[in-house]
């Protein structure tokens, strides 16, 4: 149970080690519209990221369980973030008040190098300043922040598998993780007669996903966090070959992400001027990612120990690997 304990805990650790949302806080210097503007083209790319981990890893063959048997899988995704993800154009942004003498800007997958924008606060003159942070693209290993799952298959009736991720609640370092998704594999072959005596395996999956991140922006005002809620649904027309050594999958689907940041808490903000403004929530992103996908893979069948990888070609390219405990 300890190395179990271990292990989920290493779940948040590529959130709070990173230092993912620290001096986010520094928008808050500038206009609310155009803190809140810059807060969703930082952060943005994230959920798209976290929307293509959710949604991939689910089968890795399109064959199901006999009843009652079942599997445990131990995986990681890792989408691969696209150039394009990494830094937006300042221009593209439709700023009201802030300029920068820069053209670009990191986002949470940029480079580690701060920008700097000014205005000038009203009736006085006097030239605000804020820096806004770096990205995590100087320490991301393999172009990429992985997702560890543990996932649970179960074989119920007429072909079809019941599928189960589970994390509870775990802190570390000042973030808190939480992870629920179920899904269902329903085997097609069954409805063609003789073919269904053949390795040939076609199936239907549908799978749904929620991820909670609770991420405490200061040791001191503990009310101030970032909060970010990820719903994904996903679904799947597979097709694999199933040796008794070795499989090989393929599927095309369709995801949506949704996906919800929030920046919670009290924050005063001091001002060039002299003064300061207190700010209550500030800052609040609601965003919908979708999109097609195709995956291609295979699994090593080692009696009940199965090893598989497999790629999904989205927007963020994603690899998958794993290795799997099944019976029957």
């Amino acid at each position: 149970m300890k190395n179990l304990t271990l292990f989920l805990i290493s779940l948040t650790t590529t959130f709070s080690s990173a230092q993912l949302f620290d001096n986010l806080d520094n928008v808050l210097k500038a206009t609310i519209q155009d803190a809140q503007t810059l807060f969703d083209a930082y952060v943005g790319p994230l959920g798209q990221s976290l929307t293509y981990s959710l949604n991939s890893g689910w089968a890795s063959s399109a064959k199901t369980h006999k009843k009652l048997g079942f599997d445990i899988t131990f995986g990681a995704a890792s989408p691969n973030v696209s150039d394009a993800a990494k830094s937006f154009k300042i221009a593209d942004l439709e700023l009201n008040e802030l300029k920068s003498t820069a053209t670009t800007a990191s986002t949470v997958f940029g480079a580690n190098s701060s920008t700097n924008f000014s205005y000038n606060l009203k009736g006085t003159g006097i030239s605000q300043s804020l820096e806004m942070p770096g990205g995590l693209g100087d320490n991301l290993k393999i172009n990429s922040i992985h997702t560890t799952y543990l996932q649970l298959g179960l074989g119920l009736f007429f072909d079809t598998d019941l599928m189960v991720r589970y994390v509870p609640k775990l802190k570390n370092q000042g973030a808190e993780f939480g992870l629920f998704g179920v899904g269902f594999k329903h085997n097609l072959m069954q409805y063609f007669g003789f073919l269904d005596k053949l390795p040939l395996n076609i199936s239907a999956l549908a799978s749904y996903s929620k991820m909670n991140l609770d991420y405490q922006l200061s040791s001191i005002n503990t009310d101030q966090m970032v909060n970010y809620d990820v719903d994904t649904f996903t679904i799947q027309a597979l097709g694999s070959l199933d040796f008794p050594i070795i499989s090989i999958v393929g599927g095309i689907g369709y995801g949506i992400g949704n996906v919800t940041f929030d920046m919670l808490g009290d924050y005063n903000i001091p001002l060039a001027d002299g003064t300061s403004k207190t700010l209550s929530d500030p800052l609040k992103s609601e965003k919908e990612y979708t999109g097609t996908h195709a995956m291609i893979g295979a699994r090593a069948n080692l009696l009940f120990l199965k090893i598989f990888a497999n790629y999904t070609l989205q927007e963020f390219n994603t690899l998958n690997v794993g290795v799997s405990v099944s019976f029957r």
